[in-house]
């Protein structure tokens, strides 16, 4: 791998690619080269504000321009498995941007794609550098709560409400379609936690609602009830949760209720804050220290360097073994508010 890595942007779609822009730009002996959307205004985007020097109109005519070294997408989630096989054909490493996948069909065509190519691909979350997570896993394996027994999450943000204001590159993520609706959008932020802390469900139920328009393309927030071996768990998601104080403006709450405690999760400071109640002496609550992450773990595009680099595997929550099970849940999220069934979780992939 040659010391400059040059990257490549697919797809300009996302309202997180600023941040990855910029989070590329901080990486030593890192630059993004090039960058390609059929939109015209994301082209305008990538070449006047992020200043990116060779802008294409489609992914396949930048791979056959440009001498790239990794690929970073943020195109429309039902696109990302086009991508990855395209890159898995070229032996190009790739990071996509979260979710990993609309469907567990995409996630299946991802993960066999990028395995047998041998690649390092990653999932970027804007978690991944939080290691409140993996503290939280620790002290539920620890007995830190007893048997967990019931998982909740909550997260959303506004954007259903300022849909008008919305570029048209973006307008992707009020259509059902295209993988867009607060359930794909947010679902994921809440199974990540719930396989780490509580474990994989074996079905849930789901509902939704579009609230700010009639004939909305996608839903506009949704709510599943999840059947664990021996508990239940909710994910409650939103795009027109208002004025919440969390990172970005956006709404975060995660616990997971055991046998002695509860484990909480909500946002403070510049991140998340981890906290154990009790009905004794943590009664109060307890804030739990989490370590900072490793320099080479303080973002996804951070660790996706550094993997590439030293010929790492990716591990953990941006893997995209990892990811392929959080899509489950997604994906019957998907199929049961399409339904209206209760829907069986599929198992983990074999191999």
């Amino acid at each position: 791998m040659p010391k400059q890595l040059r990257v490549g942007i697919a797809g300009i779609r996302h309202s997180h690619t600023p941040t990855l822009v910029r989070q590329w730009g901080e990486i030593e002996d890192a630059e993004v080269v090039a960058a390609a959307d059929s939109f015209p205004s994301a082209r305008a985007l990538a070449s006047d504000a992020w200043g990116i020097p060779a802008i294409h109109e489609t992914w396949d005519a930048m791979f056959e321009a440009e001498e790239l070294d990794v690929v970073t997408s943020t195109l429309p989630n039902t696109q990302h498995a086009d991508i990855v096989e395209a890159c898995a054909a070229r032996g190009l490493p790739v990071l996509i941007e979260k979710p990993m996948a609309s469907s567990l069909a995409d996630a299946d065509r991802m993960v066999r794609a990028a395995e047998a190519a041998g690649i390092p691909a990653l999932i970027n979350w804007p978690t991944l550098g939080q290691t409140a997570f993996e503290t939280g896993a620790r002290l539920i394996a620890d007995g830190a709560i007893g048997t967990p027994r019931q998982y909740v999450f909550r997260g959303g943000n506004p954007i259903a409400t300022r849909k008008a204001e919305q570029p048209d590159w973006f307008q992707w993520l009020f259509d059902a379609a295209q993988g867009g609706g607060s359930w794909i959008d947010y679902a994921g932020y809440g199974a990540a936690p719930c396989l780490l802390w509580m474990g994989r469900p074996r079905r849930l139920v789901a509902r939704d609602a579009s609230v700010t328009e009639r004939n909305a393309r996608a839903d506009e927030s949704a709510a599943a009830v999840l059947e664990f071996p021996r508990g239940l768990g909710t994910i409650q998601t939103s795009h027109v949760q208002v004025g919440y104080p969390g990172p970005q403006g956006t709404m975060l709450h995660i616990e997971v209720s055991g046998e002695t405690g509860v484990l909480v999760m909500t946002p403070g400071g510049d991140g998340v804050e981890l906290r154990i109640y009790d009905g004794d002496a943590r009664r109060a609550g307890e804030v739990i220290e989490t370590p900072p992450a490793a320099p080479e773990r303080r973002s996804g595009v951070a660790y996706f360097a550094h993997c590439v680099r030293e010929g790492l595997p990716i591990e953990g929550r941006g893997s995209f073994r990892f990811n392929r099970e959080v899509v489950a849940i997604i994906d019957a999220g998907v199929r049961a508010l399409t339904t209206g069934a209760s829907v069986a979780v599929p198992p983990a992939l074999d191999g």
